[in-house]
C-alpha cells in the first residue's frame, strides 16, 4: 500500500482533479494500492469528509490540529496510520505532507518518501504573504530546501521548477518526474459535451469574440494584469466580451464599469466550467512576473485547450509559454504588447482540443506515474536501470588503503567479488607493505580485470593511499573500505540503488562489528542522529569510514583527506564535508552491509608512538574546527575528543601499558597552552577529575558519562 498524503487541502475543483482523481488514476494501474489520507480542517470537518469520501470511499480523512505553526504535530496522525496499515511509501503534497511523511521514513514506517510539489512554496509565501506570520514564512522556505533534497523521488508540475531547485537549492538529483496539472475526469474533452448558450444567457452574438477567464481571484492571479492588457482591447470594439468563472472581485467590478455590457461574471460548480467555455473563444492566463508564476502550472491551461480555446498567456508561465509560441495554441502577450486576436476557426478548436486529450490527460502520463509507484512499492528499482552493454564500466570505486595486511586482505577482497551488483572496480593503494602483500595482490588482481594494484614507492600513510585511490577512480561513486574489514554481499546493490540519480553527496548505511567472523559479536552501528555535525564535534560519532558512499564530485570539491592527520582522518573528512553549506545526505536503516573488525592482531607495538598520534591529531581537529564551533555557539563541544583522547592514554597507564612518565609526555602534547589556558578553571578541574578518576581501581557506572556531558556543555564564562 502507499498513502497520497494531504495537509490542508480543501475540496475544490483543483482538489478533485489533481488529488482524487490522480488517486483513483493511481489505483487503475497499482490494484487498488494507493490510499488517500487528508488532514483536513476541524471546520465542517464531517461535511468535508463526506465530500470526499463520496469519491473515494476508503479515504482516510482526520482532523489536523488548529493553526498553521501546529504542523509538526499531525505527525501523531500519520504514524498511527502508519502503523495500521504498513504503507510502504508515502507521496506528499506538498512540503508540510512531505515533510511529515519523511519523519516516518526516518522511524522507520514507510521505506520510500515522494515529494508531489505544486509550486515554489517558500517564494509563493514570500510573494503573497500566504499567511501573515513571518517566523513561519521563514519556516516555509527552509523546509522546501529540506523536502526536495530528502524526498526520495519527486513529482514536479513543471520543468522550470525543477531548474527552480537546481538555481536555489543546488539540487542536482535526476529522481523527478515532470507531470503538469492535468484534466480532472469531468474536464476531459469528450464527444457530445454541447455549450451551455453563453452567448445568448449575456445577449452576446455568434460573431463576438469572447475571452474567458476561469479560476480564483487570488494574489498570483493577477487580476490587475488582465485589466491592464483587456481594457484597452475591450475598448477599441464593441463585439469583444470578456467573461470571469469566478468569485467577485473589485477589479471585475472595475473592468465592468468601464466597459457596460462587455464584461459578465458567473460563478458555477466545477462540473459546469466546461460546457461554458465551450461557448467562449480565448482562455486568459497573463500573470505577473514573479517566482510563483515562473514555476506553475495552472490546471486552466488544460481546461482552455481542451474546450477548444485558444490561450491568451504571458511570458515565463511555467512550462506553458514556450508550449504556447512552439506549438501555436494561443498567443504569448509581453508586458507592453497589445492584444490583438483573431477569432479561431473550428478546425483550430478541434486542434487544440485533440492536443489537451494526448499531452493532458492522467493517462499521458502514466510511464511517469509507473516509475514513481515502483520506487514507492515492497522493492524499491534502481532510478537508472543498468544498461546491458555496461555491466563493465564501473559505477563505484572501493578504495582500500593496505599496509601489510597479508592475513586478512584476501577474505576483504573475497567479500567484494562476491558482490550481487558487478558494476564496481576495487583500487588496493599498498603503501609500501613489507609482509608480502604485494605479491599477494597482483596474484589476486591478475585473476579479475576489476581489481586494481596501486604499489607505492614508500609509506606514506592510510591518507595519502586514499587521496591516491581518489584521483584514480573511474567510478561515479566512492566507497573506503580498510584491508582487514569486509562487504555483505548486497553492499554495492544496495548503496548504488540509493545513490543513483538522488543527488546526495553522500548516504550512510548500516555497520556491524565482528572479530571472527560477521555475526559474532552483534554490536551494530546504526546511523541515527538528528544532530551529525555537533555528535562530531564532540566525538559521539555517528558513523565509520566505511559506511557511506560518496558522489566523487563532492570528495574531489572537498579535497579528500587531510594528511596531516595521522589519525581521527574520517572525523576531519566527515566533519568538514557536513559544515558544507549545501552538502546533502540521509541516512539508511538497513540491514549492516558492511563489517568492521576487532582483533587482537590489529594492536600496536609501540603504544606510546599510537597514542602521541591521536592526541597530535585531536588537538589538530579542534584547532581546525575551532571557529566553525563557535559560530554555532557550541565551542565547547569540541572538548570531547580531547576528553576521549585522554581516556585512550588513562586507560593505558591503568592497564601498565604505558608509564606514569610517559603519561606526563602525552598530557603536554593534549594539553597545549595554546588551548588549554583559554579554557575556564571549571574545564581544567574537571580534566583534572578525569585523570583521578580514571586512574582509580573502582569504577562507578555513570561518572565518565556525568564528566563528558560536563566538559562539552557550554556554561557562561
Amino acid at each position: 500500500m502507499i498513502f497520497f498524503v494531504t495537509y490542508n487541502d480543501q475540496p475544490s475543483g483543483v482538489y478533485w482533479s489533481q488529488v482524487t482523481d490522480v488517486v483513483d488514476h493511481l489505483n487503475s494501474r497499482s490494484s487498488g494500492d494507493v490510499r488517500l489520507v487528508a488532514m483536513v480542517s476541524l471546520r465542517n470537518f464531517m461535511q468535508t469528509r463526506r465530500e470526499i469520501r463520496a469519491r473515494l470511499p476508503n479515504a482516510l480523512v482526520v482532523p489536523m490540529v488548529p493553526r498553521a505553526h501546529n504542523w509538526r504535530i499531525n505527525w501523531i496522525w500519520l504514524e498511527l496510520l502508519c502503523r495500521r496499515y504498513r504503507p510502504t511509501g508515502i507521496i506528499g503534497r506538498g512540503i508540510f505532507a512531505t515533510a511529515l511523511g519523511i519523519r516516518m521514513r526516518e522511524r522507520g514506517l514507510v521505506q520510500q518518501v515522494c515529494f508531489d510539489a505544486r509550486a515554489a512554496y517558500g517564494s509563493e509565501w514570500e510573494e503573497f504573504r500566504v499567511v501573515d506570520n513571518d517566523r513561519l514564512i521563514a519556516e516555509c522556505a527552509r523546509l522546501e530546501k529540506e523536502v526536495v533534497h530528502m524526498a526520495d523521488v519527486r513529482m514536479s508540475v513543471s520543468q522550470a521548477l525543477v531548474d527552480h531547485w537546481c538555481q536555489h537549492f543546488g539540487y542536482r538529483g535526476e529522481r523527478h518526474v515532470v507531470i503538469p496539472c492535468t484534466l480532472g475526469r469531468q474536464m476531459e474533452a469528450r464527444n457530445g459535451n454541447g455549450n451551455a448558450g453563453v452567448r445568448a444567457q449575456f445577449g452576446w452574438g455568434a460573431d463576438d469574440v469572447v475571452l474567458a477567464y476561469s479560476g480564483t481571484v487570488v494574489g498570483w492571479q493577477s487580476l490587475e494584469r488582465i485589466r491592464a492588457v483587456v481594457s484597452p482591447w475591450l475598448a477599441a470594439a464593441p463585439d469583444r466580451r470578456i467573461l470571469f468563472l469566478s468569485e467577485a472581485h473589485p477589479v471585475i467590478d472595475h473592468l465592468a464599469a468601464e466597459h457596460p455590457g462587455q464584461v459578465s461574471r458567473s460563478w458555477v460548480q466545477h462540473s459546469e466550467v466546461r460546457s461554458m467555455l465551450l461557448d467562449c473563444d480565448f482562455g486568459l492566463l497573463l500573470r505577473d512576473q514573479c517566482v510563483t508564476n515562473r514555476v506553475a502550472s495552472p490546471t486552466k491551461f488544460a481546461e482552455y485547450l481542451s474546450a477548444g480555446l485558444s490561450v491568451v498567456i504571458s511570458p515565463d508561465v511555467g512550462d506553458f509559454s514556450a508550449m504556447v509560441a512552439r506549438e501555436e495554441v494561443g498567443v504569448v502577450v509581453g508586458p507592453d504588447a497589445s492584444l490583438v486576436l483573431e477569432k479561431p476557426d473550428q478546425q483550430q478548436r478541434q486542434r487544440l482540443a485533440r492536443i489537451a486529450r494526448e499531452r493532458f490527460t492522467k493517462e499521458a502520463y502514466d510511464a511517469h506515474y509507473g516509475t514513481i509507484l515502483s520506487h514507492l512499492g515492497p522493492v524499491a528499482k534502481e532510478w537508472r536501470p543498468i544498461e546491458p552493454h555496461a555491466v563493465d564500466v564501473p559505477v563505484v570505486s572501493l578504495i582500500v588503503p593496505s599496509y601489510n595486511k597479508r592475513t586478512f586482505i584476501g577474505n576483504m577482497i573475497a567479500s567484494v567479488c562476491a558482490q550481487t551488483d558487478p558494476r564496481w572496480e576495487l583500487l588496493v593503494v599498498d603503501d609500501a607493505s613489507t609482509d608480502g602483500s604485494q605479491i599477494l595482490l597482483a596474484q589476486l588482481a591478475s585473476t579479475d580485470p576489476r581489481i586494481r594494484l596501486i604499489q607505492l614507492p614508500e609509506n606514506r600513510g592510510a591518507n595519502h593511499c586514499r587521496n591516491v585511490g581518489i584521483a584514480e577512480a573511474k567510478g561515479e561513486y566512492i566507497v573506503f573500505v580498510d584491508a582487514d574489514d569486509l562487504l555483505a554481499p548486497q553492499c554495492v546493490e544496495q548503496r548504488l540503488r540509493t545513490m543513483l540519480g538522488s543527488g546526495l553527496d553522500l548516504a550512510v548505511f548500516t555497520l556491524e562489528v565482528f572479530r571472527t567472523k560477521p555475526g559474532d559479536d552483534g554490536y551494530q552501528w546504526i546511523p541515527d542522529t538528528p544532530t551529525p555535525l555537533h555528535d562530531f564535534f564532540r566525538h559521539k560519532l555517528p558513523w565509520q569510514t566505511m559506511q557511506p558512499i560518496w558522489d566523487r564530485r563532492f570528495l574531489n570539491e572537498l579535497g579528500g583527506f587531510d594528511e596531516a592527520f595521522s589519525r581521527h582522518q574520517d572525523v576531519e573528512l566527515h566533519t568538514r564535508a557536513l559544515l558544507q553549506e549545501r552538502v546533502h545526505f540521509r541516512y539508511w536503516h538497513t540491514a549492516p552491509d558492511c563489517y568492521y573488525r576487532i582483533a587482537e592482531e590489529r594492536k600496536v607495538i609501540d603504544p606510546v608512538r599510537l597514542l602521541t598520534r591521536f592526541c597530535e591529531s585531536a588537538v589538530m581537529y579542534r584547532e581546525k574546527f575551532a571557529d566553525a564551533a563557535a559560530q554555532r555557539g557550541c565551542p565547547d563541544l569540541l572538548l570531547g575528543i580531547i576528553y576521549r583522547t585522554y581516556l585512550q592514554v588513562l586507560l593505558h597507564v591503568k592497564d601498565q601499558r604505558i608509564t606514569m612518565e610517559q603519561l606526563g609526555r602525552l598530557e603536554a602534547v593534549l594539553f597545549t597552552p595554546e588551548w588549554y589556558s583559554t579554557t575556564t578553571s571549571s574545564k581544567r578541574f574537571l580534566f583534572k577529575l578525569t585523570r583521578w578518576y580514571n586512574l582509580k581501581a573502582v569504577r562507578i557506572p555513570g561518572v565518565s558519562f556525568v564528566l563528558f556531558s560536563l566538559i562539552t556543555s557550554s556554561w557562561k564564562r
